[in-house]
């Protein structure tokens, strides 16, 4: 038998719920795109021929709007891509911990066949 051992859990990670939580992100972030677009549009037609104390207000208050729903976008799609790089690990990880499980059965299917062929000469 081999002296070593390999790890022979199983990576526990769900990837279905990975890929649905990336998806999720990747849609909010574009949602949020989206809307920033649809207001800044509604907001020049508004802006036109609006002067004054309350437009500067406005611009004020679109402006924050903007900027934390960009930031938002921003947000959710490096968590996205954080799950995206955890899955890759632990495919990774699951992939290498199936070679070395091969590789033991090797090793230890080669020291059997070792010992048979010395059992057979005594």
């Amino acid at each position: 038998m081999p002296n070593w051992q390999p790890n022979w859990n199983n990576v526990r990670w769900d990837w279905g719920a990975a890929d649905e939580a990336v998806n999720a992100l990747r849609r909010a972030a574009d949602l949020l795109d989206s809307s920033v677009q649809e207001r800044l549009s509604v907001a020049r037609e508004a802006q036109q021929e609006w002067r004054g104390r309350y437009r500067d207000q406005f611009d004020e208050e679109l402006a924050r709007i903007v900027a934390r729903a960009r930031d938002l976008a921003a947000q959710f799609r490096e968590a996205a891509k954080r799950i995206t790089t955890a899955s890759q690990r632990a495919s990774y990880e699951q992939h290498h911990r199936e070679a070395e499980r091969a590789r033991w059965r090797r090793e230890k299917e080669e020291e059997e066949r070792r010992r048979r062929r010395r059992l057979r000469y005594y």
